[in-house]
């Protein structure tokens, strides 16, 4: 469960990152300021700070799809409190209702793209999984009959 855990937190934090870069570049390109290295490192600190709770989520999941989408939509709303906060804390703007709402937007952005990247990554592992069990019970109904 440990192991999983952190494999889970590992790929939220690359794809959270990831989505986080693509919006932050998107933002710079439009406003024409330029990014230093010490943001990359804020960046990178606010992709494992937000990473940690979705990996909690994950793990927490349950069976129930009530108990999932009160949780999931908690979530959201931890994500965008703790990007607010991270925003203000490494001074990245100020809080306005503009930027607030500009926001919501990116953190939107974000969970659509890791969503998007999960499923992918969940679809392809599922259709290899099928492809390994067919070969599986085929050859074992094969040898069964002889």
């Amino acid at each position: 469960m440990i192991k999983e855990f952190f494999i889970s937190l590992v790929h939220y934090f690359v794809d959270i990152t990831t989505a986080v870069l693509i919006a932050a570049t998107l933002f710079l390109t439009i406003t024409g300021q330029q990014v230093s290295s010490y943001t990359l490192w804020e960046i990178l600190l606010s992709g494992i700070i937000t990473a940690i709770p979705s990996a909690i989520l994950l793990y927490l999941d349950t069976k129930s799809v009530k108990l999932s989408v009160i949780l999931w939509l908690i979530h959201f709303v931890l994500i965008y409190l703790t990007t607010l906060f991270l925003l203000k804390a490494f001074g990245w703007c100020e809080i306005t209702p503009s930027s607030a709402g500009l926001t919501f937007f990116a953190v939107v952005f974000i969970y659509l793209f890791t969503g998007f990247v999960h499923y992918l990554s969940d679809k392809k592992n599922t259709v290899w999984m099928n492809q390994q069990l067919k070969k599986r019970y085929f050859s074992k109904n094969n040898v069964d009959k002889m």
